[in-house]
Formats: structure tokens, sequence, C-alpha cells
């Protein structure tokens, strides 16, 4: 190992570009930065952000989408990285760079591991109606989020908390991770613990039609949908006359009468505040704002009679 640490950078999304705000800031010894390219369909890309910040830190950065192997040439060759932070990187790093770097390649993921490893952990805390989610900084190993904890942030769930504010704080407590234990990562003198491999649970990755609502579920868990995917995510959705419609902000209410007669995704009220009620499988919920990704407008705008049904 050198005599001064090497550090290596590769991260995409927010969150990524928040951690290297913080890194050039506190003038952590960056050698290189990789950064992630997002998806096209994406609404906020920050490739071009962290590519500035590198340059503008004097600091070499690629734009890629995975570690092949001419990065990997470059890694080993050129950069050769005492340490590495993988902060919002969605492909899978070689493991012969990872044991090449004498003080590991260290990762954050959005959740308390080892409960919840995998795909969209921030999502599908909101949508199972987890009581907390959090952020663990880990090594990375072999295996799917499986390596050593350096240390994790609890995150408290309020009974309204949407994804996007999920994210939000798993980015802050991100940054104060990183901050806070960088210095000992340098040095190898970090905390590392081995997690229990017995505890650990997986989520599924996601798409876009796995958002569909079920008008028939109990209110909560339609609700808990919505939130868990509202806008930047791709959204809840249901059908309006054959034609899909997004459901991007709503709220269980009480029923004002009792529904004997009841119809699972029928509007049964319209406000003069732009909100319209609809029958789910155990009583009724208010929709705010419907639209598609790039148009959301008030639900009453689009939902027009009490003749309507949601999902058919």
């Amino acid at each position: 190992m050198s005599e001064r640490p090497r550090l290596l950078f590769c991260g995409g999304t927010p969150r990524g570009l928040a951690v290297l705000r913080r890194l050039v800031a506190d003038g952590a010894p960056l050698v290189g930065v990789y950064a992630f390219e997002q998806d096209a369909h994406e609404h906020h890309r920050v490739e071009a952000e962290i590519h500035q910040l590198a340059t503008e830190a004097g600091v070499p950065c690629r734009t890629v989408r995975t570690i092949g192997p001419e990065e990997e040439r470059q890694i080993l060759a050129e950069l050769q990285p005492d340490l590495a932070l993988v902060i919002g990187w969605r492909t899978m790093i070689p493991m012969s760079v990872i044991n090449a770097a004498p003080l590991g390649w260290i990762g954050a993921h959005d959740s308390l591991l080892p409960r919840g490893r995998g795909f969209a952990p921030t999502n599908w805390a909101v949508i199972l109606g987890h009581d907390a989610g959090g952020v663990t900084l880990m090594h990375l190993a072999a295996g799917v989020d499986d390596g050593d904890v350096v240390d994790q942030r609890r995150i408290p769930l309020g009974p309204r908390t949407t994804a996007p504010e999920l994210y939000d704080a798993v980015t802050e407590a991100t940054v104060e991770l990183v901050a806070d234990h960088l210095p000992a990562l340098l040095t190898g003198a970090a905390p590392r613990t081995a997690q229990r491999h017995e505890d650990a649970t997986y989520f599924c990755a996601r798409t876009p039609e796995d958002g569909e609502i079920d008008w028939h579920a109990p209110t909560a868990t339609i609700d808990r949908l919505i939130r868990g995917l509202t806008y930047p995510y791709p959204g809840a959705w249901t059908t309006l006359h054959g034609q899909r419609l997004g459901i991007w902000q709503a709220e269980p209410v009480a029923p004002t009468v009792r529904y004997e007669g009841a119809v699972p995704g029928r509007v049964v009220a319209r406000h003069e505040d732009g909100a319209v009620d609809v029958l789910t499988g155990d009583g009724v919920l208010r929709l705010r704002n419907v639209g598609d990704h790039d148009s959301r407008v008030p639900a009453a705008n689009a939902l027009r009679s009490v003749k309507e049904t949601l999902g058919r």
C-alpha cells in the first residue's frame, strides 16, 4: 500500500453525487472516479454532474455502465487504489479488482442488512409497511449484499412516509456514514462485522408492471403501493377506459356512508379541491394527483363521473 492511501470512487444517482461532493470537500485522496451511466428513461441523471465535479477537483473521470476489461486494466495497472467506494452503482464489480485493493471495496446498501438484500429496498420498505428503513456500509464480496458490515443507520418510517422521502434520508445517512468512517477505512482500522447469513432476506427486482393496483386489496395496501412508487419512481397505476393511469398521491379516508353494494375501483365522490374518492376492498381511498409520469393533474380532471370504475 502506498504511503498516502489511494482512493477510487465509483458512483451514480443523486446519492452517489452527494457522497462525491463530500469526498471532494473533505479533501479525500481520490485518484480516479467512474461515473455510472444511468438508464435513458431516468429523469434525474447525474453523470455529467459527477464528471464535472471530478474534473474541477483535478481527478480523472470516466462514464461507464460496467467495470469491463478495459476499466479493469486501468484500475489494476494505472489507478491501483488501496480503497474503493461504490455508491449508487448497479452492475457487478469483478472480484479480480475487489481482491486487488488492500483495504477493500466498500459499498452502501439501502437496508439494515442482512434483512433486505437485493433490489429496490427503499421502495419495498414502504410498500411492505416496514417500521424502518436504513443504510448499511459494507465490504463488497462475491455474493449479493453479503459482505462484512462497517456500520448502519436506522431510519424510522412514519405512517405517511413516501419512497422519495426515505431515499433523501438514506442519502443523508450515507454521506454521514462515509464521512464518519473514511479516516479509519483508509488505515484499515474501521469496524468490520460478519453478517448473520441465516437471518438474511431478499427483495425481488421490480418492474413498472409490478405497480398495477388491485382495487380489491385493502386500502392500506394500496396506499403503501402508491407511496412506495410515487414520482420520481415509475408510479403505481391502474386503467381507466382501457388506458393506463398513474396514481401519484392518495390517502385513506373514513367513508361517510357504508357501502353494502361495493364495487372496488368505483368512483363514489368528487370534491371541489379536485380529489376523488374510490372504493377499495375494505374502504375508501381519496385520490389527489393522477396522470402520466410527466403530466400529473388533480384526480377530478381525469375522473368525471361516479359511474367510472378504475382497473377494468
